[in-house]
């Protein structure tokens, strides 16, 4: 009886002291953490990726295109975002939309990359370039028209373009909801009624709202289950709202601590002009993968040439002088105006 207790005594010990560890390393790490974050800057890479029939098990995908932003310490704008990527098949080939940002403040523009075979891709072409902000370009079908709505929340809008030919050149064509800021917009068509999921974003809140109607052009009244969520953690779409296998999914973004912290997959249950339930069914970013460590906020899946392909996103860190002196000469200013 003295053993097994004094044995118990000694593993209580050790996992108290080991859990003492734990603690102090996790506090080091918050520590060096808000240190380096004084002096670096948040970046996105994209990938495209084939998949298994296993489409939410990143450690399968085989890469097939990686787009990646700038890493020059001494560029003056260097390009950090490259981010938001949407897949789209078209007369045989394969569109990869996605944000561009240069600079560290600046202000985002929609690119596109096209392929025919996953192997020779497209020089990057700027298809899409405003006065505001631009980011999420949501490409999709509905009734033989397709359309690109990306994320236009300095103009508090959602907006509707249409394409030329090729895809190449974007042009207005309306404006679906008005007066707020929302972001990251998907459209989905179900049983013959449209759904329009979007978040309302507001300071530090997120408020995902659903909206209903019975085509682009008719009115869009708020889903009697609307608001589906305030949770911070859930409320933003990371990608479209898609279809797989017969069932719906919709990716949403983890805002833990930081803005790309993470990405959640969501089934949805129930759907109809009355009813809207969903429930979160796996987490698939960050994780082990080196290039998904830090986290990653989108992803995108489509069939092509028979095949599964997935496009997501990765959260990275960068330093950049131009930007550090920046900050330094903000901190000395606002310490002498004390």
């Amino acid at each position: 009886m003295f053993r097994t207790s004094f044995l118990f005594l000694c593993q209580l010990f050790k996992g108290s002291a080991k859990h003492q560890y734990n603690q102090e390393n996790m506090t080091k790490r918050i520590k060096r953490n808000k240190l380096l974050n004084k002096f670096r800057h948040l970046q996105f890479n994209t990938r495209v990726n084939l998949s298994s029939d296993n489409i939410f098990d990143i450690h399968q995908y085989k890469v097939l295109k990686q787009i990646s932003s700038g890493r020059n310490f001494f560029a003056h704008k260097p390009t950090t975002i490259i981010a938001d990527p949407f897949l789209f098949p078209f007369n045989n080939e394969l569109f990869l939309f996605y944000e561009e940002l240069k600079g560290i403040e600046g202000t985002g523009i929609i690119k596109m990359i096209k392929t025919k075979d996953l192997i020779n891709w497209s020089n990057p072409k700027t298809v899409l370039k405003e006065n505001f902000h631009l980011s999420f370009p949501n490409v999709f079908k509905i009734n033989n028209q397709i359309y690109m709505m990306p994320e236009t929340w300095q103009n508090e809008s959602i907006r509707l373009y249409k394409p030329n030919e090729d895809l190449t050149e974007w042009t207005f064509y309306k404006k679906i909801l008005i007066d707020k800021s929302y972001v990251d917009s998907s459209i989905i068509q179900f049983n013959e009624k449209l759904y329009l999921f979007t978040t309302v974003n507001a300071y530090d809140t997120n408020l995902l709202k659903l909206y209903i109607s019975d085509s682009i052009d008719s009115e869009w009244k708020e889903h009697p289950k609307s608001p589906i969520t305030d949770n911070i953690n859930n409320a933003r779409c990371g990608g479209a709202v898609f279809s797989y296998n017969g069932t719906f999914y919709r990716p949403s973004q983890q805002y833990n601590i930081n803005y790309g912290d993470g990405l959640d997959i969501n089934v949805i249950e129930h759907l109809s002009p009355t009813e809207y339930k969903e429930k979160k069914m796996t987490s698939i970013m960050p994780n082990s993968e080196k290039f998904y460590s830090l986290g990653g906020h989108h992803i995108s899946v489509c069939r092509f040439n028979n095949k599964n392909i997935v496009a997501t996103d990765a959260l990275a860190y960068s330093y950049n002088f131009f930007e550090i002196v920046k900050r330094i000469v903000f901190k000395f200013s606002k310490y002498n105006a004390r």
